[in-house]
């Protein structure tokens, strides 16, 4: 009988609901995995600008969806940011995944691990590649636009951020927002996936 994983996504947006599906299988191929998602706080700006606030948001993600679904296993934080190179005055895009998990799991990274100080979980962070954003998309974020409404402008779409979101959009579908995830997710999860190298302290 295979063992059941019980993972909450702190989103109700499908496209992060669907990456971090992919990813718990991929990870742990030959167990049971259970999602279910919450709409989750992440304490930050609509639109994180930079590393520091963007993976603060994932992190509080993670934890509002914990405090809401104490029964699970993993709890999940995705959180989409911009981030500005100031020299040539180009504005960026990446991810912050963060995953709250127990301190050992019976399975069997570039991502640091760190300990909970209120309980014995562990969290393990991972982050998407970054892509430039074209001028016109990038004026209307600067000007305070979230980037999927600023997508929905200049692509005269309708809630893009729900389908293959704005790395959909210029890589003519080659990568949707949900494989984009996916890969920062995998990294994020490596600690639970060699315990004995993340876990022994």
């Amino acid at each position: 009988m295979s063992k059941q994983i019980k993972v909450v996504v702190g989103s109700s947006n499908p496209c992060k609901i669907d990456a971090v599906k992919c990813s718990f299988q991929r990870a742990f191929a030959g167990s049971e995995i259970v999602i279910s998602s919450c709409n989750a706080n992440s304490g930050v700006s609509d639109q994180p600008m930079g590393d520091d606030e963007t993976k603060l948001g994932a992190l509080n993600r993670a934890k509002d969806a914990k405090r809401k679904n104490c029964d699970c296993d993993f709890a999940v934080g995705l959180e989409g940011g911009c981030y500005r190179e100031c020299r040539h005055k180009e504005l960026w895009v990446m991810a912050w995944m963060a995953i709250i998990g127990p301190a050992s799991i019976d399975i069997s990274s570039d991502d640091v691990i760190e300990k909970e100080k209120e309980t014995n979980d562990k969290i393990g962070y991972g982050k998407t590649a970054m892509f430039m954003l074209p001028k016109e998309i990038s004026e209307l974020v600067e000007l305070g636009m979230e980037l999927g409404d600023a997508d929905d402008k200049v692509f005269r779409r309708l809630n893009s951020k729900h389908g293959g979101g704005t790395v959909g959009i210029l890589t003519d579908g080659l990568i949707d927002r949900s494989l984009y995830y996916q890969h920062a997710l995998l990294l994020a999860l490596i600690p639970w996936m060699h315990p004995s190298l993340y876990m022994s302290s």
